[in-house]
């Protein structure tokens, strides 16, 4: 809408209108686009003197570009020549002027000139804010978002909403807390505001030792170290440090943190003693049933029986075991031909390991996420157990079944399936070769060793997240772990020194008191390019390892030594043994043995064809050996 409003109407002496000397007069046009202003004034200064000025504001309406016009006639006293400056500024007549333009126009004694005023600036956004880029004079930070204007109210959203130049002035600021261990808790005492975490700070306080990373809330008390490890106000809480107990030998003490940390113990100043029982009837004992500060039932701490095998004495029943148990000088009779049946579970070319937990039952486990239980005459493939897996331990109490993978990752299944999420051990990546557990009080535990020389432990137990860890690195590849107890663990493998050929063998023991696992004394020292590849506990005093090139190592009261290699020297893969007249083995050069050791000769039981790579049994009347080509044998009722 054009306007033509008279701002100045002066009469001039002699003029037939009332006070005018002349009809002289400047016609001013203004135009402005690509904004509304605020505020929108024209101003009309005498170039003579400039203190004669005046200003008038003219109406807007709400559009982005528009022009106006008004008439400007002399006034008394003034000169003819005036300044003409329009003006327009942001949001209101106080807010900043964003364009303006300015003529000089000498004023004609009659008729009119015309003065032409542009204003140009941008309000892209239609805020009512115009851009402050150059060489625009606004004060809007961002004229392409109509919620960024100086009048908008800041927030925290990553955004300079008001145009302040940052979000400090936002109504809600936030908390962070200086990190100076960086471990993602900060100091609560020491406070930062802002949108966004400063330099060095987290969002998380509570923090109550800085200095430490191990040490903040958010975990458990992972470490016996006497240490608040979660700022809860207590230490090593979740170990009952101090509590009564009984270790694993019935012997009475206090719980103590372990000398690296990793947890608690049982320890006692009680030395526990080895009891024997009268296992034969004969009056005499003779059968360890080990050691214990707790007296077992009709046992002795004097050892009078040179042969106390419970199936084993003159006029006894024979028993369908491989073993002469009426002393008679023959094996097995009365029993019928039992021999070595094959099966053919299926799911697999190359089983890994075999697992037994029970007459009847075990498990099968191979590369490709191969998972097979047999139970009697019933086979059940588990799906989706994804991973190479090259060892296994089944729980006897329910089958429940632990494996290890060539990737380093451990999981658990049963034969139901419906579960197998595999678990990675931080830092761990090399082969996990041998797996061994316990149950007690609800908890499993289970140890296992890798090719890289660690031995992981995972307190498992139903509904736990629980999560395995690393107890201990060994210098040696670990390719089998076994035992009856903690007190009773040992570790086999090698330590290489200069790669093919020059591996030593070599064993370890756990120690119970220190937490460590201590390298044990063998008769074959470097350079004899053998590796140890199996080892089975048979009690407290008793233990074999088998191994490259034949070797068999017999462990007694403590001490190694070697014995009697097959004939042939294969390598040895793995063993199961009940005493030393029933040590069984795996071998695997050329065709897949079975090989028997009873205490002096060794014999062949089974000729399989197809390669084995692992033999278990839970006593001489159930064995069960597995190999290549899905090969798969047991011998038992």
């Amino acid at each position: 809408m054009r306007l033509f409003l008279m701002l100045w109407v002066i009469a001039l002496a002699g003029c037939s209108r009332s006070g005018e000397v002349g009809t002289g007069a400047v016609r001013v046009e203004v135009f402005y686009a690509t904004f509304r202003p605020g505020c929108l004034t024209v101003t009309v200064q005498d170039e003579a003197d400039a203190t004669r000025a005046e200003t008038q504001q003219l109406q807007v309406d709400a559009r982005l570009s528009d022009d106006k016009r008004v008439a400007v006639f002399s006034k008394e006293g003034w000169s003819g020549s005036l300044r003409v400056t329009a003006s327009a500024r942001e949001r209101s007549c106080s807010g900043p002027e964003v364009a303006s333009s300015t003529q000089v126009i000498e004023l004609p004694e009659s008729g009119a000139v015309v003065a032409y005023l542009d204003l140009r600036a941008e309000d892209l956004d239609g805020d009512g804010y115009v851009s402050a880029l150059a060489p625009q004079r606004g004060t809007d930070c961002d004229d392409n978002d109509a919620s960024v204007n100086p009048g908008a109210t800041e927030t925290c959203d990553g955004v300079d909403n008001n145009c302040s130049g940052n979000e400090l002035d936002a109504q809600e600021l936030f908390h962070f807390y200086v990190d100076a261990d960086e471990d993602g808790y900060g100091d609560s005492a020491q406070v930062r505001t802002g949108c966004s975490p400063p330099q060095g700070t987290v969002a998380a306080g509570g923090d109550c030792h800085d200095g430490n990373p191990a040490v903040h809330p958010g975990q458990a008390e992972q470490r016996c170290d006497g240490l608040d490890d979660n700022c809860d106000g207590n230490a090593d809480e979740d170990f009952q440090v101090g509590s009564t107990c009984e270790t694993e030998l019935g012997c009475v003490g206090a719980r103590a943190c372990m000398a690296n940390g990793s947890g608690a113990e049982c320890v006692s100043a009680e030395v526990p003693t080895e009891w024997y029982v009268d296992a034969d009837g004969d009056g005499r004992a003779g059968t360890s049933v080990g050691l214990s500060c707790v007296t077992p039932p009709e046992a002795v701490a004097t050892k009078d029986d040179c042969d106390d095998d419970g199936s084993r004495f003159t006029g006894g029943a024979e028993v369908c075991d491989q073993l002469d148990n009426d002393c008679d000088g023959e094996v097995d009779e009365g029993c019928g031909a039992i021999p070595w049946a094959a099966r053919s579970p299926g799911g697999n070319s190359a089983w890994e390991d075999v697992a037994v937990w029970g007459l009847g039952k075990t498990w099968l486990v191979g590369t490709g996420g191969a998972v097979t239980n047999v139970d009697g005459a019933t086979v059940t493939n588990v799906t989706g157990c994804n991973g190479d897996w090259m060892s296994a331990w089944a729980r006897p109490s329910d089958g429940r079944v632990f494996l290890g993978s060539a990737q380093g990752v451990l999981t658990t299944t049963t034969v139901a399936g419906g579960e197998c999420t595999p678990v990675a051990v931080n830092g761990v990546t090399s082969s996990i070769n041998g797996l061994v557990g316990f149950e007690r009080n609800g908890v499993t535990t289970v140890y296992a060793v890798t090719s890289a020389g660690h031995v992981l432990r995972w307190e498992w137990q139903e509904a736990s997240s629980s999560m395995p860890e690393v107890v201990s690195q060994v210098a040696a590849n670990l390719r089998d772990v076994h035992g009856l107890s903690e007190d009773t663990l040992l570790a086999v493998g090698a330590e290489d020194y200069q790669g093919a050929g020059s591996a030593a063998p070599r064993a370890f023991r756990f120690d119970t008191a220190s937490g460590q696992w201590a390298r044990e004394s063998l008769p074959v020292e470097v350079g004899t390019g053998a590796y140890l590849r199996g080892v089975h506990v048979v009690d407290g005093r008793l233990a074999y390892a088998v191994g490259d090139g034949g070797l068999l190592f017999e462990r007694g009261e403590g001490t190694w030594r070697m014995l009697t290699r097959p004939v042939g020297s294969e390598d040895l893969r793995d063993v199961v043994a009940f005493g030393p007249t029933t040590v069984f083995v795996a071998a695997m050069n050329g065709s897949g043995h079975l090989l028997r050791f009873d205490g002096t000769t060794w014999t062949e039981p089974y000729n399989q064809g197809p390669v084995l790579r692992a033999v278990d049994g839970v006593d001489p009347q159930e064995l069960w050996a597995a190999g290549y080509d899905g090969t798969l044998v047991r011998w038992g009722l």
